[in-house]
């Protein structure tokens, strides 16, 4: 079969056009930055994380939007402040990791607790509860509604099981664990499983945050 000049073409065009591409993929990847060096089993980093859909909570400090997760990093958790156990702890495990922060001479991230369980959670209960951690720790509240665009986007979730009330009309959550840390352009850097200890907690995110 013969080869005439506009097969010949085609070859060319073709392989330029492949070289481009992969050239392309080879400068996408080279520029990727590498992941922190000393990070456990129970953290997943991210290069490239989401930011948030808009949304708008109440909160102990004023209306929170997505632009209140701009210009600093920012530890963000969901929970309730009837829970027996996981939140409290991750709120005391938070405040140890910022008075670490603080005593090696740099700035803690914002830490932020949204209620999925308003119906209990009212701004004054949350003005009274969250600061006794950190006073700099603020507190909001998320109807189902309104925490619509976590679930998008992080794939939190809140059960109220409040047709299944004890004898004092108290009733549990099941709701995720995971605290979310966002670097300062408001994106999804890292997310951990807890539970962490304070020390582990406080060097993986102070290399996440020096990377």
């Amino acid at each position: 079969m013969r080869t005439g000049p506009r097969s010949s073409l085609s070859v060319i065009f073709l392989f330029s056009a492949a070289l481009l591409v992969l050239g392309g993929l080879g400068f996408f990847f080279w520029h990727q930055p590498a992941p922190p060096q000393g990070l456990g089993d129970r953290t997943q980093w991210l290069a490239q994380g989401p930011s948030l859909p808009p949304f708008s909570l109440p909160s102990t400090q004023g209306t929170l939007t997505r632009e209140s997760l701009s210009g600093h990093w920012t530890f963000l958790l969901f929970g309730y402040t009837h829970c027996p156990d996981v939140c409290p702890t991750d709120l005391a495990l938070l405040a140890s990791v910022s008075r670490s922060f603080k005593r090696s001479g740099h700035p803690a991230p914002q830490v932020l607790f949204v209620s999925v369980d308003p119906q209990r959670d009212s701004l004054s209960v949350l003005g009274r509860y969250i600061p006794a951690f950190d006073p700099s720790f603020i507190g909001a509240q998320a109807t189902t509604a309104q925490l619509s665009p976590f679930t998008q986007s992080l794939g939190v979730y809140a059960v109220l099981h409040n047709q299944e009330r004890d004898g004092r009309g108290n009733y549990a959550v099941d709701h995720s664990s995971t605290i979310f840390l966002f670097n300062p352009s408001g994106r999804l850097q890292a997310s951990f499983q807890v539970p962490q200890t304070p020390d582990q907690l406080f060097h993986e995110t102070q290399a996440i945050l020096e990377n």
